[in-house]
């Protein structure tokens, strides 16, 4: 196996053939994980592993170029999540759903800034709590849509993912715009112009994304028939999720909140019918995209970043541990949810990755340029705990519906419960 070194003529040609033996590793190892009873997506990352820190056959201005792939992935993770926010669901659980998501995440970025305040600034631990309120969607939502789990936990998970992107980029946007006035307290004037930055790329998210998958919601109604209604499909939303990832990467709106919009309006706007065409269209059109994102955010981590987080790392991954768990539990009292929701629902939001890193990469541009050392903190820290719950948070949920007793399918297409209840599917 061999990777080709970028150059001017044969740039191109080189991405084609990195993107393609990335796709096959995580491919190959994702199939042998699942042979082992582990999620596929902890293979695609530790494929990654093996291409870029083990091996190093991927390097870092190699994985630079493939960054579209990345944004792109993003985009159809948050489109996806987007169209599970069906408002005739939510409607009477709307205001609880808003509830459990404001509590973990506030209870999570808490625990975090206080459990590693006394060990680095203020202003580290700020960005460390903010990013750490952050919860991977992809993972969760491709258990979910493997073992095609049904239940109370599901249906307040999947929202609860959808809105924790959402006040998460709100709470890092304050927060970093406080952290960078602390480690520079000559900014003057332009701290309002960073508090209001993030509202500003809210509203560019909120005009952006509703405009669009309204357009988009117009076609989709559209195409409910014919024998090209699933190449209709296909075409609307790619077309929806490029424009509106670029479109937000082009205005400075949120490259995740945006297509997460449009998704929303979309599946709010069409019946059943194409509900469920454009659900069959996404399972079958994004899994390469999946994997390739997964296998690249692998061998994104680096192990000499990892050990050099030691402490703060470890006390991150205890705070963000100890928050969402907490902070879910609060949060479904509150709400009276039942207990199946209080005791799993918490560990179900453990996954962190392609999200956190986004988030810990704007930090270290934001901050490297006023405190280089801090900047180095943060990214060593978030890049070592993304490791850490990459490769166990898929687990944690798959036990977590699996003892739920919310898995329909399994590996080898029967149904299954924890308790070893065996029927097999219709």
């Amino acid at each position: 196996m061999i990777l080709l070194n970028a150059s001017v003529g044969t740039n191109l040609s080189t991405l084609i053939v990195n993107l393609g033996i990335i796709i096959l590793a995580g491919l190959v190892m994702g199939r042998f994980f699942e042979m082992l009873k582990i999620p596929a997506v902890t293979g695609y990352l530790v494929a990654g592993l093996f291409l870029g820190p083990i091996t190093h056959y991927i390097n870092y201005e190699q994985l630079d170029n493939l960054s579209i792939i990345s944004d792109i992935a993003l985009g159809f993770i948050a489109f996806q999540v987007g169209t599970e926010l069906w408002f005739g669901k939510l409607k009477k659980s709307g205001m609880k759903i808003i509830i459990i998501t404001i509590v973990q995440a506030v209870a999570t970025t808490t625990l975090v800034i206080l459990i590693t305040l006394p060990f680095v600034d203020l202003s580290v631990s700020l960005m460390l709590g903010a990013i750490a309120a952050a919860t991977a969607p992809a993972p969760i939502m491709m258990i979910i849509k493997k073992y095609q789990t049904k239940g109370e936990l599901t249906d307040t998970i999947l929202p609860v993912v959808g809105l924790d992107d959402a006040v998460g980029v709100i709470l890092f946007g304050i927060l970093l715009s406080i952290s960078i006035t602390l480690m520079d307290p000559n900014t003057g004037g332009n701290f309002i112009h960073m508090i209001t930055e993030p509202l500003i790329e809210i509203g560019l998210s909120l005009i952006i994304g509703l405009g669009v998958g309204y357009l988009s919601g117009i076609s989709a109604r559209n195409i409910s028939y014919g024998n090209d209604r699933k190449e209709k499909s296909l075409n609307v939303i790619v077309i929806t999720v490029l424009f509106t990832v670029g479109a937000a990467l082009l205005t400075g709106a949120s490259p995740i909140l945006t297509p997460m919009l449009a998704g929303t309006v979309v599946t709010n706007m069409i019946n059943k019918e194409c509900y469920h065409l454009e659900e069959e269209t996404i399972r079958f059109f994004v899994p390469p995209i999946m994997i390739a994102f997964f296998t690249i955010a692998g061998a994104q981590l680096r192990f000499d970043v990892i050990l050099s987080a030691g402490l703060i790392g470890a006390l991150y991954i205890i705070g963000r541990i100890i928050g969402k768990f907490a902070g879910a539990y609060v949060g479904c009292s509150w709400t009276k949810s039942s207990d199946t929701v209080k005791r799993f629902l918490g560990v179900s939001l453990l996954p962190q990755s392609g999200v956190a890193i986004g988030l810990s990469i704007a930090a270290y541009n934001a901050i490297s340029t006023i405190n280089m050392e801090n900047a180095l903190i943060i990214k060593n820290v978030v890049l070592a705990s993304v490791l850490f719950f990459a490769l166990t948070g898929p687990v944690l949920v798959k036990i977590a519906f699996l003892k739920a007793n919310e898995v329909t399918v399994t590996e080898d297409k029967k149904v299954k419960t924890w308790k070893n209840t065996t029927v097999y599917q219709k």
